[in-house]
């Protein structure tokens, strides 16, 4: 079996059994601080350590038997699977990868895994993986490699012949210069991320001639946490590559910012020094004589008070001064006049003398009086008894390298002001000390008035902003970066910023966003459009790449056909099973045509898995980028079957309509929509007028017909699209019409059209005056024959008194004289004379109907109806009569004509009862605004063909010795009744009654 590729069969550890070896590699697992794991052939645990127990929060008994993607997502896993399924293939057994690993309580942590495949005789057995935590280290390192000045500070790190490693906090190997290649024969990129003691152990320490005492005192001051100075190490060269060497080693823990809890490790070549050393062991005055050869320091002693006692080569090129001139003197000549005043000379002595050495930097004057930039050591130096002997001056001309660092500075500010980004950086305490151009432009200020002040008195109201508030001040506190986005109300946009911090200040990156915020709100929006699309239960959304191959199907879409989403997806979209063979090469062209940018309107006939037909309408549509390229389609359509099969409705309706309408009889039909446009007009009354329908149809009723017309007719068409009906007559082409607009109204009522129908009535109108004419010339002629059927009546009553009165007077005084016949004779005259005076009375009752009437009021029939028979009472005691009267309602009348009515009614009832007792039922029921008010009785009845003449005037059915009476009572009811708009029928059969109905206008809503 092999574990990796190029695996032996030796044992790891030789000298133990397989018990033990298995123990040792027990221990082994748990010790190493990485995560270890092994999976098998199917991906599921097999075994874990206590770091991957640790890192992920699940107990051993829940990993084990899981599969991988139990804590990393499924793209992880897959690709996992795949790439392992490729070294497979090339028979390559290692792969390393980058992925997140879910937590039990929800967090992603990253992790790099290195994966070893178990391969036996050829077979793929499984995989043994290293997994670890890569978040720290990776901000640490993106952190370092994306500092503003880490090119040049390794630059100058690795110039300096100084070897630099930096070890983070479980000591591990973050970074290394160039000169640990140099001098110990290290591949430096080997280095980063193994573990200090592994390479102090397996490497370095071989590197010295005393490897045990070099690794001992490393390690113990790592498990010790203290600082190691002036460790002095001989490093033996193993091969003709390297050189002999004398290093001092220094090692300090770091105590703040990016690998706090970590260590830095130094190696000074002190190889000069050692030699210098022995050869002041060797001669005093030899190296005294060394001292004074070198020309690139000036070095000299001071005494107790700063006086010059010595002066070498070196002094005198630098400063200019011979011994001669300046032994003696005070060395605070060398200063400037402001340094002097400042008592800078003095405060250098009592630092060297109270810490054993200072060192200064600065301005110094030379003889001739320039200046130089110098860098200034000043020891103090003691007897071994700690006596005050003096003070070692070393001072070095630095003016060249100060020229370069301030052209290094200045090529550093044009850099950064060459930053896309603005940027700004303040000092620890939030003072502005850079601000490039385009930081200046963003915050509305020049440069210059920005320096150096404080950002919050610069910006008053950051101050009261906490997001901005807090990552400065964390920033700082913490020395990791922050960042913040918000609108800043003050500048009017809206501001990303990065913030860097240092031990000395922050750099600030930020930038205007608010294109970008507005790009996102833009596509936020379209997205939710587009979501909403996708989710509506009304639309079929098909999403494909510009080729046809489906991404995704709404389940709206999926309803349709007999398949799961699965199954389309991957496929041509012309080839899944919405489109049926006859349709596929039509869906290819549009898609084709979609992805050439062109919106591809379709609408066809389609088919369910059950046989349905149905019809969909849509839309392929390209999506661009930014380059106008088209990277994806969008398919929407609707099912629009009802819709057709309404429209097919529609036409077939509208066909019939406009064939009723072209058979319109005496008329003309049109149609107009909101625009008030004519889309149809039709009907028999064109043949009557000038335009024929073409001429109608399409144009505004304005521009249809003339003015007088279009001015009558536009209210009526405004009333209908306003969901009112309305008439209006008017005349036109020499002809007269009533017009009736109507609006249209779909299901849900609301009007989408208006109808007119305009009727020829000029025939019509014409009989209309005819006959009002007639009517007027019938009302004067009965005014005429009413004031004749007066004047008769009163002129005829005169003479008949008169008559009467005689006949009495005979009666009277000449009865005796008179024999039987002479009696009956006389008899028979007076009784004419009655009946002929009954008979000129209600003659003359009946004229004055119309005339001498009371106005039309509200009547109580009930009180009607109890004066009536109070007025019959004798009548009724006599024949015995049973009356039922119902409660009878108010009605508008002339009270004392319905009581003529009701009097002639009942009297009838009682007179016409035939041999029982007379049986009279009164009653009234309301239909619509009049009242029915029906006497019924139980009498004689009358035939159906005499029913017409009972109403005429002077009309008998019975002689007067059967029936007495002057056949003018009915009569006068139907006239009294047509006077108050009412009408009077009687239904009857011979031997079975009668029914007298009326019918007058009711009062009001309380009509009873």
């Amino acid at each position: 079996m092999s574990t990796r590729a190029g695996a032996n069969d030796g044992a790891f550890w030789g000298d133990a059994d397989d018990d033990v070896a298995l123990d040792r590699y027990r221990t082994l697992v748990n010790t190493i601080d990485d995560g270890i794991y092994q999976l098998d052939a199917d991906g599921r645990f097999v075994a874990v350590n206590d770091v991957i127990v640790e890192a992920t929060g699940y107990s051993r008994d829940d990993l084990l038997g899981e599969h991988v993607s139990f804590v990393v997502d499924d793209a992880d896993a897959g690709r996992i699977e795949r790439e392992l399924a490729n070294r497979i293939d090339a028979n390559d057994d290692v792969a390393t990868f980058e992925l997140a690993v879910r937590t039990a309580d929800g967090e992603t942590i990253p992790f790099e895994a290195r994966i070893n495949l178990l391969m036996e005789d050829g077979e793929f057995r499984g995989s043994i993986g290293v997994a670890r935590d890569r978040s720290e280290k990776r901000y640490r390192r993106e952190t370092l490699a994306s500092a503003a000045s880490y090119e040049s500070i390794t630059s100058i790190i690795d110039n300096a012949d100084i070897g630099v490693m930096v070890l983070d906090e479980s000591f591990e190997i973050e970074w290394a210069d160039a000169t640990i290649e140099q001098y110990f024969g290290l591949d430096r990129s080997a280095l980063i991320g193994r573990s200090h003691r592994e390479v102090v152990d397996d490497t370095l320490k071989n590197r010295f001639d005393d490897p045990e005492s070099f690794a001992e005192t490393v390690l113990s001051a790592y498990d010790d946490d203290r600082d190691v100075d002036r460790f002095e190490c001989h490093v033996v060269a193993p091969s003709s590559d390297l050189e002999d060497r004398w290093v001092k080693y220094q090692s300090k823990p770091i105590e703040s910012g990016t690998f706090a809890g970590g260590r830095v490790e130094l190696y000074y070549d002190i190889t000069d020094q050692k030699q210098s050393e022995d050869a002041l062991q060797e001669s005093e005055e030899e190296f005294q004589s060394l001292v004074d050869a070198v020309e690139e320091y000036a070095i000299f002693r001071l005494d107790t008070t700063g006086r010059v006692t010595s002066w070498n080569r070196g002094a005198r090129k630098i400063k200019g001064y011979d011994r001669e001139e300046i032994v003696g003197d005070h060395f605070s000549r060398f200063y400037t006049d402001d340094d002097r005043a400042a008592n800078v000379p003095e405060r250098n002595l009592e630092r060297a003398l109270e810490n054993g050495s200072t060192e200064d930097e600065g301005w110094r004057v030379r003889e001739d009086g320039t200046r130089f930039w110098a860098n200034v050591t000043i020891t103090a130096v003691r007897d071994d008894d700690g006596t005050h002997r003096g003070y070692l001056k070393v001072t070095r001309d630095m003016t060249d390298r100060r020229a370069r660092e301030q052209e290094l500075e200045t090529e550093l500010q044009r850099i950064l002001g060459r930053i896309s980004d603005a940027f700004y950086a303040v000092d620890d305490e939030f003072r502005l000390t850079h601000v490039n151009e385009r930081a200046a432009e963003l915050l509305q200020r020049p440069e210059e008035e920005l320096l150096g002040e404080v950002v919050w008195d610069v910006f008053p109201d950051l101050r009261e902003l906490e997001t901005v508030w807090d990552a400065f001040h964390t920033a700082l506190k913490t020395q990791e970066p922050t960042s913040y986005e918000l609108y800043y109300d003050t500048l009017d946009f809206h501001v990303e910023a990065n913030l860097y911090p240092s031990e000395t200040g922050i750099s600030v990156y930020f930038r205007d966003v608010t294109e970008r915020r507005e790009r996102e709100r833009e596509l936020e929006q379209t997205e939710r459009r587009f979501e909403a699309i996708f989710e509506d239960p009304n639309i079929l959304v098909g999403l494909l790449e510009p080729d046809g191959t489906v991404l995704d199907i709404n389940q709206t879409a999926m309803e349709y056909i007999d398949a799961d989403l699965e199954d389309v997806v991957g496929d041509q979209f012309c080839k899944t099973p919405w489109w049926s063979e006859g349709v596929q090469p039509d869906v290819r062209r549009w898609t084709e045509r979609a992805a050439a940018g062109e919106y591809v309107n379709f609408e066809t006939d389609l088919t369910r898995p059950d046989g349905e037909r149905y019809t969909l309408n849509g839309v392929f549509r390209p999506v661009t980028n930014d380059d106008g390229e088209v990277v994806s389609l969008i398919v929407s359509d609707r099912d629009v079957t009802e819709r057709k099969k309404r429209e097919r409705e529609l036409e077939e309706s509208e066909q019939r309509y406009r064939t009723l309408a072209e058979h319109f009889p005496n008329g003309i039909v049109t149609l107009f929509d909101h625009d008030l446009e004519y889309t149809l007009a039709a009907g028999q009354g064109f043949d009557k007028i000038p335009p024929e329908p073409a001429d109608i149809e399409g144009k505004c009723f304005t521009d249809a017909w003339p003015t007088e017309t279009s001015d009558a007719l536009e209210p009526a068409l405004h009333d209908a699209l306003e969901g009112e009906e309305r008439s209006v007559e008017l005349e036109y082409a020499g002809r007269e019409w009533v017009l009736y607009s109507v609006p249209i109204t779909d299901n849900r009522g609301d009007v989408f059209a208006g109808v007119t129908m305009a009727h020829d009535i000029t025939e019509r109108k014409e009989y209309q005056r005819k006959l009002e004419e007639t009517i007027d010339r019938l009302e004067e002629s009965n005014k005429r024959l009413e004031q004749f059927a007066y004047a008769a009546s009163h002129d005829l009553q005169e003479p008949l008194r008169m008559v009467s009165s005689y006949l009495r007077l005979i009666e009277s005084r000449y009865a005796d004289a008179l024999d039987a016949d002479g009696e009956e004779f006389l008899s028979f005259a007076v009784e004419g004379a009655d009946r002929m005076r009954r008979m000129i009375e209600g003659l003359l009752t009946y004229s004055r109907v119309e005339t001498q009437g009371e106005p039309l009021e509200p009547v109580d029939l009930d009180s009607v109806l109890e004066g009536v028979l109070a007025d019959l009472q004798l009548q009724i005691e006599e024949t015995n009569a049973e009356l039922a009267v119902e409660d009878l309602p108010r009605v508008e009348g002339d009270a004392d004509q319905l009581r003529q009515v009701f009097q002639n009614l009942l009297a009838n009832a009682i007179e016409y009862s035939g041999d029982e007792p007379p049986r009279i039922a009164v009653d009234a029921e309301r239909r619509g605004d009049q009242w029915v008010i029906s006497v019924r009785d139980e009498g004689i009845g009358i035939d159906p063909d005499d029913q017409g003449r009972v109403f005429e005037v002077f009309q008998r059915l019975h002689s007067r010795e059967e029936h007495p009476g002057t056949g003018i009572g009915l009569a006068l009811c139907q006239r009294i009744l047509e006077r108050h708009g009412g009408d009077i029928w009687v239904e009857s059969e011979p031997g079975e009654g009668a029914t007298f109905s009326l019918t007058l206008p009711a009062v009001g809503e309380s009509a009873r």
